[in-house]
């Protein structure tokens, strides 16, 4: 493929490379240790020299990079070295995916290798940064003994318990407060999800029920509630996920059906534009584009099931061998991507794209007709939203895991923003890098290799990447200055499922964005994760009330984890909000 550079990637880079330049500097102001001046200078020289390759990389294919205007949030001497490193490390992969991948054929004429030689230095000597600065944060200590950690200035108030595994909640036009219970969780039967209405009094109506699992997503229009149900128990024809409209009255109506959801992901949430139109997306079948022996549910229900692309696709003939469940115990199966479990691929087989896909956004009218593929190379976006400032659709991706026939090692969650008729990478680009990088290569297992013989052009960068496992779902933009935090994005983090050990308990929280440095900042925090006594367990879902006033948080409960036995529990969830204290 010729080289490119995707839509905005080194404008990014050189505003979170400014933006380290500034926190570098702040580390240079603040530093305790005498002899570690020399080495952040040293650091600081590095960076000027990074912003430099970068401008003539820019002006050598022709691409502008705007002024640049900085408002960093910095916590305490440790917070900013730990930013620094991951922001570094990020920038550094993606260094190394133009070297390897982008600009593979020039990258030695642009310089790339001494890009990638001086970003090396900073993260190794950042690593040994972190080390030497750990002892100076007594607060972290402080914080693994709480049950939760709010931000000063703001008050955690519980609305509503009981709740079995909700995940989603929205608004009527009335302001009342509607509650999805998936009717599914992760270690459970599929079952049927319900919507519950929270009355002025505080008690909790069933207003419709009879979901097929799990619910993923709900929203009012216009004296209707659209809701998206997975139905992965059930079977309506070649695929499984419905769109219903419900109205006042509770009549019901389906109006999309046959959504490609009956395998590891589902249809996530679902809204409005202003266009009109009605959003929602549709997750992939399998975590890296293989069935293998992790889909347990495919194999079980729909054994037939696998990856249907938007697009046409050239496959690159590679298979896998898993032994086979449901055959004589020495005997193995030879999967393909895209194809049925047992199903092998060859080398220059096509793949037809289809309007039923998988890794899709979609768009339709408000009764279903005219349905169409707004984006695709998606994995599972779970949580969309299109932002109040720019207009522009924002979906949250979960990562891949280390799990199945291809392995896929620290892959991060990231947000992306939409660009109708772009493609996101999968299975070949994870969080905006090539998967062949080392940074996705599980131990002992075999390297990820590409599967498709050519690749469409990536759309960009994701905005910013979330801690791996961290499991970022559902989020919404603070407009109320009031509030606080205006222009900044608040996302539900609900946390590790076990897949793999990382330095710090991913997820089990309501995080800050800035979309315009990257910076990720801790709003509320479970650090006792499924152990904690008091708080919201799992965030699954955020919302702002209609005036901003208020930030209400949707917890799912206790979901537990196939690799330590424990069972999800019903009626463990519940609905909080969070107020600014006067």
């Amino acid at each position: 493929m010729k080289d490119y550079i995707p839509n905005g990637m080194v404008q990014k880079q050189y505003r979170w490379e400014w933006a380290n330049h500034f926190l570098y500097q702040y580390l240079q102001r603040n530093n305790p240790f005498p002899k570690l001046r020399d080495a952040i200078a040293g650091l600081l020289n590095e960076q000027e020299k990074q912003l430099s390759s970068l401008q003539k990389l820019a002006a050598s294919q022709g691409i502008r990079i705007p002024p640049t205007t900085i408002k960093l949030e910095i916590k305490n001497i440790l917070g900013c070295i730990k930013d620094l490193y991951d922001r570094e490390y990020q920038l550094l992969q993606e260094y190394r995916s133009y070297a390897e991948y982008f600009l593979a054929a020039s990258s030695r004429q642009l310089g790339i290798k001494n890009l990638v030689d001086s970003q090396i230095d900073q993260v190794n000597m950042l690593a040994e940064f972190k080390q030497a600065f750990s002892e100076l944060s007594p607060e972290e200590d402080r914080k693994e003994r709480s049950n939760y950690v709010l931000e000063k200035g703001y008050r955690l108030e519980r609305v509503a318990t009981g709740l079995t595994f909700p995940t989603v909640m929205t608004f009527d036009s009335n302001g009342m407060i509607y509650i999805a219970e998936a009717g599914f969780a992760y270690g459970t039967e599929p079952g049927k999800g319900r919507i519950l209405r929270l009355e002025k009094d505080g008690s909790l109506t069933e207003f419709a029920g009879g979901f097929g699992g799990p619910v993923t997503g709900i929203a009012w229009h216009e004296g209707h509630l659209y809701v998206a149900a997975g139905a992965i128990g059930e079977e309506h024809g070649s695929g499984c996920g419905q769109i219903i409209r419900i109205s006042e009255d509770g009549k019901r109506e389906t109006i999309v059906t046959g959504l490609r959801t009956c395998g590891d992901h589902y249809t996530g949430d679902i809204l409005f534009g202003s266009d009109g139109k009605l959003y929602f997306s549709v997750g992939t079948a399998t975590n890296s584009a293989v069935v293998g022996l992790d889909n347990k549910l495919i194999l079980k229900y729909h054994p037939k099931f696998h990856e249907t692309p938007a697009r046409d696709l050239v496959l690159a003939g590679t298979n896998f061998i898993t032994r086979n469940p449901s055959a004589e115990p020495s005997d193995v199966a030879v999967t393909g991507a895209y194809k049925p479990y047992g199903t092998a691929s060859h080398d220059g087989e096509i793949v037809r794209g289809r309007l039923s896909a998988n890794g899709v956004v979609y768009c339709c009218d408000p009764d279903g007709s005219h349905l169409q593929i707004v984006a695709d190379g998606f994995r599972n976006t779970f949580g969309l939203r299109f932002s109040p400032f720019n207009g522009k659709l924002v979906v949250i991706d979960h990562g891949a895991d280390p799990r199945g026939s291809r392995q896929i090692r620290l892959d991060w969650d990231k947000m992306w923003e939409v660009t109708p008729g772009g493609w996101y990478g999968f299975p070949e680009i994870f969080s905006g890098l090539p998967v062949t990088l080392p940074h996705f290569h599980a131990s002992e297992q075999a390297k990820p290799t590409f599967i498709l013989k050519e690749h469409p052009p990536l759309a960009c960068q994701p905005i910013v990447r979330f801690q791996p496992h961290s499991a970022s779902m559902k989020f919404d933009f603070c407009t109320n200055t009031d509030f606080g935090h205006a222009g900044e994005i608040f996302v539900a983090q609900f946390g590790e499922s076990g897949f793999e050990k990382t330095e710090e308990l991913p997820g089990y929280k309501v995080v800050r964005v800035k979309p315009d440095t990257g910076q990720i900042a801790n709003f509320l925090v479970n650090p006792q994760g499924e152990s904690a006594a008091e708080g919201p367990i799992r965030p699954i879902d955020v919302k702002f009330s209609p005036d901003g006033n208020v930030l209400y948080v949707v917890d799912l409960g206790i979901l537990g984890s196939t690799h330590t036995g424990k069972k999800p529990q019903p009626n463990t969830g519940g609905l909080w909000k969070i107020v600014k204290v006067k």
